[in-house]
């Protein structure tokens, strides 16, 4: 217990300095490494990567790489950040009413055929964003911006009670409890909070037949994506189904029931990757339609729910949805305070087409102040950083955007800066340069919890240089030091 009157350590004045003007703070920080020795650390890292190993916890069949100081985050900034990333899930799914209804949104969109053939099968159950996940990052007064939306198949969920379990375990935590941190645990943390989540979205849009339901986890012989499959399948099993792995290329539609095998099929998880350019193939999800027509018949009959629908895998997913969220063709169908909420936690994109020339032009002047995507695209494939490219690069890569035919769009967005630091953390103990983005998942439009990226690269993919560190929660500190323990 401190002294009436004791100011704490300078590392103890940065974190509370940090919580209380944003509600967040990477303890990875220079700032703040007298509050978790570094021998401390370097044991918690070695049971953790054993912990990790024996649980299977990989990234595209790489181990994944885990730093076991968290990210700090204050209830009440939690609260107020997944207060607004509700709102706008809200609207997200508008996004696909007027997708579905008004010929002008799709001619703003001018998807490929593929696409725009799935995205029209629709769905009938509500949500149809049943799993989604913003990636953001907090802007100097804790306000979030949200940089990208995985309405796809975005992955890491299942991982988010393991990570909460090593922080649980480990000394680090026990040291911030000597400074007195409280932590509380998000309903992410919760093991089987992902496919309890499922499950009841299932029972209530009618899918379970009475029973707890038969699920397969796919993703495509051609297209393959693995991270994180093994854990939903047994996430589902642990609630008493009967969940399997397969290719979406096996399945058979045979008398109104989906199966895999002889496995009736009630829920599916899809983990299906896009091909695109000049080889793409002909079927958005495969190789060909006629490989997955059996999966397409019984999507087309209602005969399970699918996780996602075809238009949160194809639409909402896009990154020139981002775009629409600024268009003035969606603010004409929303109040304002949705319109506010865009302007407040979405930095203002646009897709590359539309641009005339003297935006063109204005953009590659001021290319710090501007990030490239390409719309649909995954893993920081083709994100380009204006302030990190050369400025004839940045000319060139604009230039080669805009010609790029419809449905294949990039957009440009206003820099969101990742959240920069400078750590002896990482291998070598030498000052490193590292960035950090948050992620916040939703199920059924509900905000659960949150995972931290960060890397040496700014776009802290953790295929690319990057790592994964837990976040906590924290019961909202008094703002004195002496008054925290």
């Amino acid at each position: 217990m401190s002294e009436a009157g004791d100011t704490g350590t300078p590392a103890l004045q940065a974190l509370l300095s940090a919580l209380r003007q944003r509600g967040g703070y990477n303890l990875i920080a220079e700032e703040a490494a007298d509050l978790v020795p570094a021998e401390v650390l370097r044991e918690d890292r070695s049971q953790q990567d054993a912990y990790l190993d024996a649980q299977g916890i990989r990234q595209e069949q790489k181990p994944i790489p885990f730093i076991g100081l968290p990210y700090v985050v204050t209830q009440r900034a939690f609260e107020r950040m997944t207060t607004k990333f509700h709102q706008l899930f809200g609207v997200l799914e508008r996004v696909i009413d007027l997708y579905l209804d008004e010929p002008a949104v799709r001619e703003f969109f001018r998807f490929e055929p593929r696409h725009e053939r799935l995205i029209r099968m629709g769905a009938p159950y509500r949500p149809r964003i049943q799993y989604c996940r913003y990636d953001f990052t907090l802007g100097p007064d804790g306000t979030p911006r949200i940089y990208e939306l995985n309405t796809h198949s975005p992955a890491a969920s299942t991982y988010a009670c393991h990570f909460g379990q090593m922080l649980a375990r480990s000394q680090t935590l026990a040291k911030l409890r000597e400074h007195g941190l409280r932590p509380l645990q998000a309903p992410l943390e919760r093991p089987g909070s992902f496919a309890r989540a499922m499950l009841g979205s299932a029972a209530k849009n009618g899918y379970l037949r009475g029973g707890t339901g038969n699920v397969a986890v796919l993703n495509s012989r051609y297209l393959t994506m693995n991270t994180e499959l093994d854990h939903i399948v047994a996430q589902f099993r642990a609630q008493g189904c009967a969940a399997e792995r397969g290719y979406v290329e096996d399945l058979r539609f045979e008398g109104g029931r989906l199966y895999l095998g002889e496995l009736p099929v009630s829920l599916v998880y899809n983990k299906y990757d896009d091909s695109r350019g000049p080889d793409a193939y002909e079927c958005a999800f495969s190789r060909t339609t006629a490989e997955v027509q059996a999966y397409l018949d019984a999507y087309q009959a209602q005969a399970m729910l699918a996780i996602n629908s075809f238009p949160s895998m194809y639409v909402t997913e896009q990154k020139s949805t981002l775009a629409f969220l600024w268009s003035p063709l969606l603010h004409k169908y929303l109040g304002r305070e949705d319109v506010a909420l865009i302007e407040e936690i979405v930095p203002r994109t646009r897709l590359v087409r539309h641009l005339d020339a003297a935006a063109l032009e204005e953009v590659v002047a001021h290319r710090d102040s501007y990030v490239l995507k390409r719309s649909l695209d995954t893993r920081g494939r083709s994100v380009v950083i204006g302030r990190s490219t050369a400025p004839d690069a940045w000319a060139r890569m604009v230039s080669e955007a805009r010609a790029e035919p419809p449905g294949d769009d990039f957009v440009l967005q206003e820099l969101a800066l990742a959240e920069p630091n400078i750590t002896r953390r990482l291998e070598g103990e030498v000052p490193t340069q590292v960035f950090t983005s948050l992620a916040c998942f939703l199920f059924c439009g509900e905000p659960t919890g949150l995972i931290v990226r960060t890397s040496v690269e700014e776009t802290t993919n953790v295929g690319r240089r990057g790592f994964m560190q837990p976040p906590l929660l924290i019961e909202d500190p008094s703002w004195t030091p002496s008054s925290i323990r």
